[in-house]
């Protein structure tokens, strides 16, 4: 079985960059990058249309600040996917702030796991492949 697929969507070029990193240390290698959340909704309705299994993601590290469709309206059109697709995949949101606000906003979205701190740490790299990427697992 492949390995699960994690999906980092954030405009931030920079960002992007240190979080692949991050999970390259925790070895952790099977993501998709995308800097315009409409280019990552695309690709999930792609690969659900398609069966393409290996390719579905476990988890979508989401920022929520970017230009064109922030991670609200991301989520929003996520929630318009099929239910039964849509229910395995755990969506972390990205934040460099601690606006009481957004954590406020994320409890609309049960799809919304948690926070992560921008940038990703050694130590959240490696919290993510033991809960989710150790062979105990599922």
């Amino acid at each position: 079985m492949a390995e699960p697929v994690i999906y980092i969507i954030d405009d931030d070029k920079a960002n992007n960059y240190l979080t692949k990193l991050m999970l390259e240390d925790g070895c952790m290698s099977n993501f998709r990058q995308y800097r315009m959340a409409q280019d990552a909704l695309t690709e999930l309705k792609r690969v659900w249309d398609e069966k393409i299994v290996d390719e579905y993601p476990l988890l979508i590290l989401l920022d929520i600040n970017m230009p064109a469709m922030d991670g609200w309206s991301f989520l929003l059109e996520f929630r318009k996917l099929s239910a039964e697709f849509i229910s395995n995949i755990k969506v972390y949101l990205l934040t460099s702030s601690d606006y009481q606000g957004d954590y406020e906003k994320a409890k609309q979205f049960p799809e919304v796991v948690g926070f992560l701190d921008k940038p990703l740490t050694d130590e959240v790299a490696k919290w993510i492949k033991e809960k989710y990427f150790s062979p105990s697992v599922g």
